[in-house]
């Protein structure tokens, strides 16, 4: 591939990254429903006590750290905070080991596992 083609199809990626990134909360339910994500979560995560860095609210913190352009824990972890606040809920600590920590938790196969699904989808 030249590289003329090759810096299009960078400027295609970033552009489509900024949109999923926009919206990922919503492109990522049609792409594989909700009902899907937590029938997969809950196989690969197992039982586990209700805490503030669910499996499934660390996954949705993850895949919007990945994507951001800010990609640091503080980042992440604000966003966490501010969905806490806009669902009405007391805000959380920002400090970010509780989160490194519920992340070191999501099994490598629950990763793979969605994009695999994601991948058939798209």
């Amino acid at each position: 591939m030249n590289t003329t083609n090759v810096r299009r199809l960078g400027a295609h990626m970033r552009r489509f990254r900024a949109r999923f990134v926009q919206g990922a909360s919503g492109a990522l339910s049609q792409l594989l429903p909700q009902a899907d994500l937590e029938a997969c979560v809950t196989h690969y995560a197992g039982s586990y006590s209700e805490r503030v860095y669910a499996p499934l609210v660390t996954l949705g913190l993850f895949v919007d750290q990945v994507l951001s352009a800010d990609q640091s824990c503080q980042d992440a972890v604000a966003r966490g905070v501010s969905a806490q606040v806009a669902a009405g809920q007391l805000p959380g600590s920002l400090s970010t080991g509780p989160y490194c920590k519920a992340r070191q938790r999501l099994a490598p196969e629950l990763l793979v596992r969605l994009s695999q699904a994601l991948g058939q989808r798209l």
